[in-house]
């Protein structure tokens, strides 16, 4: 119960069932747990963008890449959702 990982790996297991609300539950265990689980932050991130909300998907992201500035491909989904929620976007 106190093991970040383990909520973070039943986290992606229902992101990939489709199962969002659940995986979002045990993202918010995780990140309770461990505050700077940047691949948490960026599953959180993902479930955005894919329900659509651009804005907490871009938030999640930007916060991920604070704590792991190097992560590959958040800079882009960062650069893109700004230019989208900017209305530069596709």
């Amino acid at each position: 119960p106190d093991f970040a990982e383990a909520w973070n790996k039943r986290a992606t297991v229902y992101y990939l069932l489709g199962r969002y609300d659940a995986s979002v539950i045990d993202i918010h265990k995780t990140l309770t747990l461990e505050p700077r689980h940047f691949g948490a932050m960026s599953g959180l991130a993902l479930i955005n963008l894919a329900l659509g909300r651009e804005r907490e998907a871009l938030k999640a992201f930007e916060a991920a890449l604070r704590v792991h500035p190097n992560m590959p491909g958040a800079d882009t989904h960062i650069r893109d959702l700004r230019e989208k929620i900017n209305g530069r976007g596709v």
